[in-house]
């Protein structure tokens, strides 16, 4: 493709465009960006003179043939009707100032109130209308008001409908083609060429044809009358006319149509209808230009020495698409495409590639007639402008050059004038002193690209970075979260990221620290980059402080591999005390400031002017919740070796140290002391064959069903696995406050409570000097024998027969009891001493509650 180089001037720069539309009149040119404004610009000035504010973004708009009045159509508003010249007492001051004068156009001014009107053009006193009702295109013509009697009502004269047809889009435009009931028609108006006519001049601003052609077009009856021809183009390709000033045909309900008939199909939205080569007797091609860059060429063919008559021939020509805009100027087609500017000649000629722009081709236009269908013969030229949205009709300057009228993409209104064959082999012969100049230029141009471009893959590649890490992210999330779902087959499994705690005691300068391990354990494909924190949150139900408190720890990962494990340690413990049961709630959080470059938060602050941790308030982060532990009096038991409670120096319980320490301060006291012989004890009795049944021990002897309690008690596993091994069904252990405690089981035979004989049920027994190990141990055992009873219900046979009398016998037992604890919840009246004569009533109670228990089937 040939590339010439064309002088371009940049009148004014409007900013990037939604749609464009531009028209010449004189010295001014009207222009619309896609908004609601029309911009009346003076070529003569380069400044905007006027801005005709709408109340709707304006589709499209035209001047009447007068050049007066201004007729625009609106989105959703229909089609309003302006004055060009607005004048106002302010316009003289706009003026000296240089600042557009401001119309806001009312709508009182509409004169077809239809929003679904999407073309129109206005011809010898006749406004015709496009609009698409339901499965037709309907076509309305009303007739202009005479301004001069101060009339503005438009009176329908005629209308008819045709048939919507969807269009057939080839395979390889699929991809890229929009809906065609979205593009608008493209009209055009075709007058007959006549005798008092200039050659190659349009008719009230409608383009000619030569009475030849355009009789084999439009008929004799159109020809005889010179009867103006409306053209319509669909957006399916279809190409229909009708004459506006023959006789309508009546309908069958009293309505008047014109004689409309289809001329050609080109099977694809068309763009540009317009005339070309001017002749002897005005231009002698009609063109029409698709979307999609099929070019459609009728032309006559002279009455042949042969006898036969004259006919007319149609040629289609294909280029590059897809045309954006179109123009004719004598013999040359000037379209853009999404890229460039090109010029293509159409007549055939044997000149060289250079003259498809000269000015001798229209001469030999002038002289010559072609007596056979015109042949592309030569390529288009590229014009090297880039992203021409729209264009002007164009002009021929006082030295015979020919000038466009450009409205670019990107705002700017360009003047470009093509060079003729003497400036084209100027070009091409520079002095010297500029060709230094001209390398320096291109060579500052190619420096330009390269920065812009270096940029730009910077972009994309932070971008695709930031891309890639939120699938990461989303695969993840997508992992945990079928995890939490209740579906048997996936709870069977063991989850792909967990998180599990462990409880350890650390001496450090003779004081004992309660210590929490997190093992985040990844047995996923994914890694967890950073970006990803492992939140733990503390709950301790009793407080020194509060009646509850939660303490929040965060871990920021580095990487996570597939398969590795991560092991994090807190504290457990509050100014020294240890507070059980904890409940600990483990979560993954990722944020999403970490997709963020520090580059790009930057760029982002300096395009929106907000913080970017103001965008990400609400949405922030990501949680993700893991598992939830809870860890009570026996995770956090140091386990010693067996030995009888003879050979530990009994501890002082709360009540003889405050005895003790008043005796030493000389202070009698006639109370009796709530100490006993030996320790406390609590004893919890579960089924044997519950016990067998939930641990997975069917058919084991008494002797390993004991030991296995105690291990699925201490460790929560009945299997020796990596922990301590415990040979005896007796555990000792220190508790937290270095409190003693002993854990025994053993195996027993109850009767009185099976109708049907003994049943046999394990002992679990707590013994402990400190009331405070006492209870917590307890609680704890009582929480592994609940876990137990939801995880692995009772699978034998029926239920146990239970005998009522040794139930009526636990139930008065134990209202008895209730009886006693209400009694004791009587008003104070004596002060300190009786509330510790109410502790030792409540702590016998919960004794007399743990001598006689139920059993647990």
């Amino acid at each position: 493709m040939e590339t010439v180089r064309c002088f371009v001037d940049c009148l004014a720069d409007f900013g990037d465009l939604l749609s464009a539309k531009v028209i010449r009149n004189g010295t001014e040119v009207f222009l619309s960006t896609g908004a609601s404004d029309v911009l009346v610009f003076n070529g003569q000035e380069k400044r905007v003179k006027t801005v005709l504010h709408f109340c709707s973004s304006v589709k499209s708009f035209a001047l009447s043939n007068d050049r007066c009045r201004l007729y625009a159509l609106c989105e959703n508003d229909g089609l309003y009707c302006i004055p060009v010249a607005l004048e106002s007492s302010s316009h003289s001051l706009s003026a000296k100032c240089h600042i557009p004068a401001l119309s806001t156009v009312s709508k009182d001014s509409t004169v077809i109130k239809d929003g679904k009107v999407q073309s129109f053009i206005v011809v010898e006193g006749i406004l015709v209308t496009v609009s698409m009702q339901e499965s037709f295109w309907t076509f309305e013509l009303y007739e202009l008001p005479d301004c001069s009697e101060g009339a503005m009502v438009y009176q329908r004269r005629a209308g008819f409908q045709v048939q919507v047809v969807a269009a057939r889009i080839p395979q390889k435009h699929m991809a890229d083609t929009v809906d065609s009931k979205s593009i608008a028609p493209a009209l055009a108006c075709i007058y007959p060429s006549s005798d008092n006519t200039p050659n190659g001049q349009a008719h009230l601003g409608h383009p000619l044809l030569e009475p030849l052609l355009f009789r084999l077009l439009f008929g004799v009856d159109t020809s005889l009358v010179h009867s103006p021809v409306i053209l319509c183009g669909l957006p399916d390709g279809r190409l229909f006319f009708f004459p506006l000033l023959l006789p309508m045909l009546t309908s069958s309900r009293g309505e008047q149509k014109p004689q409309i008939k289809m001329l050609y199909s080109l099977e694809q939205p068309v763009t540009f209808i317009g005339t070309s080569v001017t002749g002897e007797k005005g231009p002698q091609y009609l063109v029409v230009i698709g979307q999609r860059g099929r070019i459609l060429i009728a032309m006559a063919n002279q009455e042949g020495s042969d006898g036969k008559a004259a006919d007319c021939s149609f040629i289609e020509h294909t280029v590059q698409g897809p045309v954006e805009c179109a123009c004719v100027d004598g013999e040359r087609l000037y379209y853009s495409t999404s890229a460039n500017l090109l010029a293509l000649s159409l007549i055939n000629t044997s000149a060289s590639p250079s003259s498809p722009l000269s000015a001798a081709a229209v001469g030999a236009a002038l002289s010559t007639r072609p007596k056979r269908p015109a042949v592309f013969s030569q390529s288009a030229v590229c014009l090297s402008v880039c992203r021409v949205a729209a264009l002007a009709e164009p002009c021929i300057t006082p030295a015979g050059s020919v000038e466009l009228l450009a409205l670019s993409l990107s705002g700017k209104l360009l003047q470009v004038t093509l060079p003729q064959a003497s400036d084209k082999e100027s070009l091409s012969r520079l002095v010297s002193s500029q060709v230094g100049q001209r390398v320096n230029d291109l060579m500052g141009g190619i420096g330009n690209i390269w920065e812009r471009a270096s940029s730009m893959k910077h972009q994309l590649q932070l971008k695709n970075n930031t891309l890639r890490c939120l699938n990461h992210v989303f695969n993840v999330c997508h992992l945990i979260l079928n995890c939490h779902k209740n579906d048997q087959e996936v709870c069977e499994r063991k989850p792909p990221i967990s998180c599990r705690g462990v409880a350890n005691w650390s001496t450090l300068l003779q004081k004992d620290s309660l210590i929490l391990t997190c093992i985040l354990e990844n047995l996923s494909d994914c890694a967890l980059h950073q970006g990803w924190t492992l939140c733990i949150e503390v709950y301790s139900s009793r407080s020194h402080i509060a009646d509850g408190s939660s303490t929040t720890y965060s871990f920021a990962l580095k990487k996570v591999d597939c398969g590795e494990k991560l092991e994090v340690n807190l504290p457990l413990d509050i100014d020294g005390e240890v507070f059980l049961p904890v409940k600990i709630n483990c979560y993954l959080v990722y944020s999403l400031h970490s997709l963020f470059h520090p580059e790009e938060l930057g760029h982002l602050s300096v395009v929106s002017d907000i913080p970017i941790s103001q965008l990400l308030r609400d949405n922030g982060c990501i949680s993700l919740a893991l598992n939830t532990l809870t860890l009570d009096w026996l995770d956090c038991l140091r386990i010693a070796e067996p030995n009888s409670y003879a050979d530990v120096p009994k501890q002082l319980t709360t009540w003889e140290s405050t005895h003790k320490f008043l005796s030493s301060k000389q202070t009698r006291t006639q109370l009796q002391s709530m100490s006993k012989a030996g320790p406390h004890a609590v004893v919890v009795r579960i089924s044997s064959e519950l016990l067998r049944t939930g641990l997975s021990l069917p058919g084991c002897s008494t002797a390993v069903l004991c030991i296995s309690v105690l291990k699925w008690l201490v460790f929560r596993t009945s299997e020796t696995g990596d922990y301590k091994p415990i040979q005896n069904p007796v555990v000792c252990a220190l508790g937290p406050g270095r409190h003693e405690a002993r854990l025994l089981t053993k195996e027993v035979t109850v009767s009185g409570i099976n109708s049907k004989g003994d049943l046999s049920v394990v002992e679990v027994q707590v013994e402990s000097f400190s009331v405070e190990a006492l209870c917590g141990l307890h609680h704890a055992v009582l929480r592994r024998v609940q876990a137990l009873l939801k995880e692995a219900p009772v699978t034998h046979g029926g239920p146990v027969s239970l005998r009522g009398q040794h139930l009526t016998e636990a139930v008065q037992h134990a209202e008895s009891l209730y009886k006693d604890l209400q009694d004791s919840r009587t008003p104070d009246t004596f002060g300190g001493v009786m509330k510790i004569r109410k502790t030792s009533e409540l702590f016998q109670l919960y004794l007399q509650l743990r001598e006689n228990p139920l059993v647990i089937i």
